[in-house]
């Protein structure tokens, strides 16, 4: 009997192949049956407004046009091509572009697939899911600071009905436009058990893993220079500035680990992740310190200038839960070639709610920190020496969302929320608490 279920949802998965990555089964299709063609052409717009409440530094209320998509796929036999473009704030941006290649089911019928192209690091459940399927207004923050987006690469899935697995291999910079230096080099995976995936309920455990190295940068005194940045905005897309972001200098290796849970009935899910991310950092302190040699910035020794100038190692941690509830509409659907939760689809109200934590500090105890110079220094004091300072000062976030969304069919989307955010960071000292309350407007064929 599982297997007849599996078999049903394989063959529902291979009729909707060539719209696996739009949020909705495209309704322009264009098939030749004499060469075995299949097109596909789709659209997507998301309108959002917001306004904002803090207690001293001020964010932008408005609307802006977050979302403005052209989508369009093809698929040959077992071939598959798919490419989306974003228009949305004036300029044209790349998002997804790839191939992929299927296999037939093998005898414990599971599914093979290669993928290459600019696309989706499998790392992350937030991450992988389409913001036009995510039943929030924005991804959770932590998933946004800790988690890669889309890289060039190759990827191999394997899926059946227990189990899913989706490795790959990516590169640093899709253009190979860096200042200097060539490219590094990241891999990782995602893997699922479901011991629940009966075709209307589906429970998920899961695991990933992430590891770069980063290798191009700028060029400062004959040392190549990495720098890492990690980010968030608050969990709103109308004002995007990052108030929880880290800096990391000679970034060298690059570890995320996650571990994520979901729950899909007809009528409710819950899902949530945990995301711990360490970074190494790696410079050549021989050369830049023979560059400072006979300068105002000049050190005896070798020893002496490392200790002026420390470089260690950060950890950083970030969690969320999401939950919602249908009030009426067509079930919530779990999708097994994915491992992801699918959008609204059809006529539905339903409300929602989510915690996040992120953790974007790594401080050392007992080091001052000048709001002034937006610097920390050692030893509890302001001091020439040791100059440089260990601490990384990101910030912590913990936000909470409540809200609900209708849709009013299979196109069109409104989405309504109130976000509150706790911050706790040294360079924004006179802010603790943000507050917003927004609206979406989508439409996506």
């Amino acid at each position: 009997m599982k297997k007849q279920i599996f078999l049903s949802l394989i063959a529902a998965c291979s009729l909707s192949v060539a719209a696996q990555d739009f949020d909705t089964n495209p309704t322009i299709k264009i098939d030749n049956k004499d060469e075995d063609l299949h097109f596909t052409v789709g659209a997507r717009m998301m309108m959002d407004a917001a306004w904002y409440h803090t207690d001293y530094t001020p964010m932008k209320s408005g609307a802006k046009l977050t979302d403005a998509r052209i989508r369009t796929s093809m698929t040959f036999q077992d071939w598959y091509f798919y490419a989306d473009f974003d228009f949305s704030g004036g300029k044209f941006t790349q998002k997804n572009i790839f191939l992929q290649y299927s296999l037939a089911p093998d005898k414990y019928d599971g599914i093979s697939s290669f993928k290459a192209g600019y696309f989706n690091d499998p790392l992350g459940l937030s991450r992988n899911t389409s913001m036009g399927s995510y039943h929030f207004i924005s991804r959770a923050a932590p998933a946004v600071a800790l988690c890669p987006g889309r890289e060039l690469g190759l990827a191999y899935r394997y899926y059946n009905n227990p189990f899913y697995s989706n490795i790959g291999v990516f590169a640093e910079n899709p253009y190979n436009n860096q200042i200097s230096g060539f490219q590094g080099v990241a891999v990782g995976g995602r893997w699922l058990y479901r011991p629940i995936n009966d075709g209307t309920t589906a429970f998920h455990i899961g695991a990933a893993f992430h590891y770069g190295h980063l290798n191009s940068g700028e060029t400062v005194d004959n040392v190549k220079k990495t720098v890492l940045i990690l980010g968030t905005p608050m969990e709103t897309a109308v004002d995007p500035t990052e108030f929880v972001q880290a800096i990391l200098p000679y970034a060298n290796n690059v570890y995320n680990i996650n571990a994520e849970l979901m729950y899909v009935s007809p009528k409710f899910f819950a899902r949530g992740e945990y995301m711990w991310k360490h970074v190494t950092k790696k410079r050549d302190d021989q050369t830049l310190f023979e560059a400072n040699l006979g300068s105002i910035d000049s050190w005896g020794t070798l020893e002496s200038w490392q200790a002026g100038n420390p470089l260690g190692s950060n950890s950083f941690n970030g969690a969320y839960v999401e939950a919602g509830y249908k009030i009426f509409g067509p079930d919530y659907k779990y999708n097994s070639a994915e491992g992801l939760l699918g959008g609204l689809n059809g006529r539905s109200l339903e409300i929602v709610a989510r915690y996040s934590y992120t953790g974007l500090n790594d401080l050392v105890d007992g080091e001052y920190y000048s709001a002034g110079r937006d610097q920390y220094y050692p030893n509890g004091v302001i001091a020439d020496y040791p100059a440089t300072s260990l601490s990384v000062g990101g910030g912590n976030l913990h936000s909470v969302t409540i809200g609900a969304s209708y849709s009013f069919n299979k196109f069109v989307q409104v989405m309504l929320e109130y976000n509150y955010n706790h911050l706790d960071r040294d360079k924004y000292m006179s802010d603790s608490n943000f507050n917003c309350i927004q609206g979406r407007l989508m439409f996506s064929f």
